[in-house]
């Protein structure tokens, strides 16, 4: 499998990848940073690969506009988070322009392509991550009950360049969260493999969830403003969760009666309001406990815990194990 990377204005070959088929190793797992300095700015490559799956993830700078050419001989089936910066993807001889801006993510099928990646100057750090899976790899989940998945999968057989979704999707505080565990894990060998593993199936779990929402939407009684306001529910339960609002107050935030809100919610993202509420305050928790400073007691208090006893028994319900426990992990 051959990937390459070329300066479309120069034809220069800015980084090229002869990775084996299937991403077979024979030591289980590989991994390589590249570092790239060129005229359009800088940019670290970190690439991780093992039998199925492929990741690619990275941050750079970008001090001038840039065109840059991709060629893969192989398809590939990938998860993209485009975290930081914003850019543009087309593949040549197709219509389809796939645009994305900071916290956005989708999931494509690419046959054998010849495509192009644009971007203007951007004065932040660009940061995204990829997983590609080969089909081989991705056919062992097209089982599932899944709406979007079954789509998807027609169009895989055909050879079909498609996205999962027509609109970009929104990176949740979850995504995050597995996306900085996949990002900073530290194991080696095996080990890493079987843990990278798992936190993809994971992500890739979060967004088929978020995609099959987009059809409960679709199918919803529920009018296109009201799903606006209740997705903007979600957004200030996820910015406010050491002083959440009331069921009330939170309503009277995004104008819609408290019934329907209630109602709302649960038809479109499959839980109650309190309930992502307290989805969120775990996540949040584990995340600070394995990477951050904070005292049990800060972690508590930050995700709206009055006493930390509530906050560990509420925590070991969740994960099983005490916010104690989840220090030494």
């Amino acid at each position: 499998m051959v990937f390459r990377i070329t300066d479309s204005d120069l034809n220069e070959i800015i980084c090229e990848r002869n990775l084996p088929p299937d991403f077979k190793c024979d030591h289980g797992i590989v991994e390589s940073t590249s570092e790239i300095n060129h005229r359009f700015g800088k940019a670290t490559l970190n690439e991780v690969w093992f039998e199925g799956i492929h990741l690619n993830y990275g941050a750079g700078i970008l001090h001038n506009g840039v065109s840059l050419k991709l060629e893969s001989d192989t398809p590939v089936i990938e998860m993209h988070f485009n975290l930081v910066g914003s850019q543009e993807a087309y593949l040549k001889g197709s219509s389809q322009r796939f645009s994305f801006d900071s916290r956005q993510h989708n999931l494509f099928y690419m046959p054998e392509f010849e495509g192009y990646f644009e971007a203007t100057p951007q004065e932040q750090i660009s940061q995204m991550i990829e997983v590609h899976f080969t089909e081989t790899y991705f056919q062992r989940l097209a089982g599932a009950e899944s709406t979007s998945l079954d789509t998807f999968m027609k169009k895989i057989q055909r050879k079909e360049l498609s996205a999962m979704s027509k609109h970009n999707m929104s990176i949740t505080p979850y995504m995050e969260i597995l996306i900085q565990q996949i990002t900073n894990c530290n194991k080696q060998g095996v080990l890493k493999r079987l843990f990278l593993e798992s936190k993809v199936m994971e992500l890739f779990m979060l967004q088929m969830e978020q995609f099959e929402s987009v059809t409960t939407e679709q199918a919803t009684s529920l009018k296109a403003n009201d799903i606006e306001k209740i997705h903007h529910a979600r957004f200030l339960l996820e910015q406010n969760i050491s002083s959440p609002y009331s069921l009330v107050e939170l309503a009277r935030a995004v104008g819609i009666n408290d019934f329907k809100l209630k109602k709302g919610f649960k038809e479109v993202f499959g839980n109650t309001v309190f309930g992502y509420l307290h989805e969120i305050r775990m996540q949040e928790a584990k995340k600070l406990l394995l990477n951050d400073h904070k005292s049990i007691h800060e972690v508590a208090e930050y995700c709206g815990y009055q006493y930390v006893q509530h906050f560990s028994t509420a925590f070991k319900k969740k994960f099983g194990i005490t916010p104690g426990g989840m220090r030494t992990v």
